[in-house]
């Protein structure tokens, strides 16, 4: 079963209604439970209770659960955006991701999870506008992913750049604009791409990039 096939069979909702908002979805490149809920086809939360019950798991009031720190970070920002999906946790073997979807039967967002963490995915359910909420909250210039504190030391916000080139990074560098990245750039031109890229991709905050481009922006005065 998919989300369609729900809001037809269970949900009472006209086929051409569903045919509508599906190619309206496929046209701007949203994701379909959103179009589903801007549209009025459906209240949120009876999407939500429907998808709820044919999977048999949880509804979820995510945006006010406690999502961790790890999870998180195991997921792009735009990715969690693009699917209306937010990671939860990991399970106790550690080797499944609980996220909260808007959309669970969504095969393509959840495939996108699993390339992302290398985890297999449990799906919950929460409304698009609680998940959105989470999202919120949980990319929000969170410094405490880039700068934690060991043995009462700050650390340092590019060494925890390098040691973090996971796939976020690379997905960010992949998508980053050419002229940053060109073969002639400079280091101090490369580190500011780098950054760049990382904000693109929801793994640190513009107040961090702030932050390090004046320390090598002072560091480059210091040396010269």
């Amino acid at each position: 079963m998919d989300l369609p096939q729900l809001l037809i069979e269970r949900g009472g909702v006209d086929s051409r209604r569903v045919e509508a908002a599906l190619r309206r979805s496929l046209d701007d490149g949203s994701a379909f439970v959103q179009e589903v809920v801007r549209s009025g086809l459906l209240p949120e939360d009876t999407v939500a209770e429907l998808a709820a019950r044919a999977l048999g798991t949880l509804l979820v009031a995510v945006e006010h659960g406690e999502l961790d720190e790890e999870a998180v970070r195991l997921v792009p920002r735009r990715l969690a955006i693009r699917h209306v999906a937010v990671p939860v946790s990991r399970d106790e073997s550690g080797e499944r991701l609980r996220v909260a979807f808007a959309d669970p039967f969504d095969a393509e967002a959840k495939e996108a999870f699993r390339r992302a963490t290398g985890l297999e995915v449990e799906p919950l359910v929460s409304t698009v506008s609680s998940v959105l909420r989470a999202v919120e909250r949980a990319y929000r210039g969170d410094t405490k992913v880039m700068q934690r504190t060991q043995g009462g030391a700050r650390t340092d916000l590019l060494a925890e750049t390098t040691q973090r080139v996971d796939r976020q990074i690379v997905d960010a560098l992949a998508t980053a604009p050419v002229h940053r990245v060109e073969d002639e750039a400079n280091a101090e031109q490369r580190v500011e791409a780098l950054l760049l890229a990382l904000i693109d991709a929801g793994v640190i905050s513009r107040a961090d990039y702030v932050e390090a481009l004046r320390r090598l922006l002072g560091h480059r005065g210091g040396t010269g």
